[in-house]
């Protein structure tokens, strides 16, 4: 990943030193002035004030330091610029749904690329067919980096009955899945965003306990709309929802659907019939409403 380097003065040395007081690193070299190990960050700055940010989160903190660099970034926010340069989006597919997993994907879209997925033309993505899906996703999938997370609905429960809500769960997932990108990218990448499904606030509230943090994050409601790297996750957490959903029909050997709708309450009262009532813990996120629905349906049979 390639470093930030920013020119400070004195008076910003004196500032940060007090700032990464606790996060400070012994050092030998004399050519050092300090050295921080921040989240997802490694400060260093030596003799000639240059300092040099390093890691996940090297812009996050660099802006801190440099007013032009502060400036920059939130002019091409508000110009959005930066639909046209590369970047990264998350997406998900599987939260509405009571039968199946939930898919994470994170994408990393190189400019040169940009423009591809733009020509695609895919307007609204939840208007698309299975199949339509399937063929963009295999379009799409060489021309990003990308990370995806599977969370089946076995591991999902056990987190559920944690006391972990399904906000939280999501959150970790879209920070990990942004992460594992960042790391397969080996680039700086000055914008990052995601599909928002709570206020950044509570987003980053999620993460107080994770080791490393992708701070430097853009929440935009329907965000597939307008940047490309979110478009590209959708339709890959999408095709990734698909195949999986696919092969539990053909375990079931039913036909499922999709939703949390009555009609998915009847199917899931089938399995439960076939299976026995201990297999929803496999199959369906129990802290859905459907479940009181379906169990009560069982106790009527």
């Amino acid at each position: 990943m390639e470093p930030i380097k920013v020119e400070i003065s004195k008076n910003t040395l004196n500032k940060m030193r007090k700032f990464y007081d606790s996060q400070m690193v012994p050092f030998e070299d004399d050519t050092i002035l300090l050295k921080a190990h921040a989240i997802g960050c490694d400060v260093v700055v030596d003799t000639s004030l240059v300092a040099t940010f390093t890691g996940q989160n090297a812009i996050h903190e660099a802006k801190h330091w440099s007013r032009k660099l502060a400036t920059r970034i939130k002019k091409a926010k508000e110009s959005n610029e930066f639909c046209k340069v590369h970047h990264i989006g998350a997406a998900e597919t599987g939260s509405n749904d009571y039968l199946g997993p939930l898919c994470v994907v994170a994408c990393y879209v190189p400019q040169e690329n940009i423009s591809f997925i733009k020509d695609l033309q895919i307007d609204d993505v939840d208007a698309l067919t299975p199949q339509e899906i399937v063929e963009y996703a295999k379009e799409i999938k060489s021309k990003v980096i990308f990370s995806l997370l599977v969370l089946d609905n076995s591991h999902y429960n056990k987190m559920i009955d944690s006391g972990i809500n399904q906000a939280n769960i999501r959150a970790r997932l879209f920070n990990q899945a942004i992460v594992n990108v960042l790391q397969k990218a080996k680039t700086t990448v000055e914008f990052k965003v995601i599909d928002q499904f709570v206020s950044p606030k509570t987003y980053f509230n999620y993460l107080k306990s994770e080791v490393i943090v992708v701070k430097d994050l853009m929440f935009e409601e329907h965000a597939d709309e307008q940047y490309m790297a979110v478009l590209a996750a959708e339709i890959i957490s999408k095709y990734a929802y698909l195949q999986y959903f696919a092969s539990m029909s053909k375990s079931l050997k039913m036909k499922l659907i999709r939703g949390n709708s009555a009609a998915v309450d009847q199917v899931a009262a089938d399995i439960c019939a076939k299976y026995g009532e201990k297999i929803l813990r496999k199959v369906a996120k129990l802290n859905f409403t459907n479940t009181k629905r379906v169990n009560a349906m069982m106790k009527g049979k």
